[in-house]
């Protein structure tokens, strides 16, 4: 917080805890559709040697480069800091719940 009374979270903060919202949902996608779709499989095997190397590599690049968009944008700091932990909370527990579905499933 940039302060002890304010409920504002500064812009690097609010900034790359969305992008951990972002990347958390991403990554769930890109989880799903490697599986679904072999092309995808094969083309991440062969970048990473491995495809959940690349797709660490990735999910690495994608909050690094979301978070400083965030960070010099306002908008991820015009939500409130309580508001900003909530939705990080919400789509851990959705891209949670995606992943055990999908894996249940297929």
């Amino acid at each position: 917080m940039t302060n002890g009374t304010s409920s504002q979270l500064g812009s690097f903060n609010a900034g790359f805890a969305f992008a951990a919202a972002v990347t958390v949902l991403f990554n769930t996608v890109l989880a799903c559709v490697k599986d679904a779709y072999r092309p995808l499989l094969s083309v991440m095997n062969r970048v990473g040697y491995h495809n959940w190397i690349t797709q660490g590599i990735v999910d690495v690049i994608l909050f690094f480069g979301l978070g400083l968009i965030f960070s010099n944008t306002s908008f991820a700091t015009r939500m409130t800091a309580s508001r900003l932990m909530s939705t990080l909370v919400i789509c851990v527990i959705v891209a949670s719940g995606g992943l055990f579905i999908w894996y249940l499933l297929f």
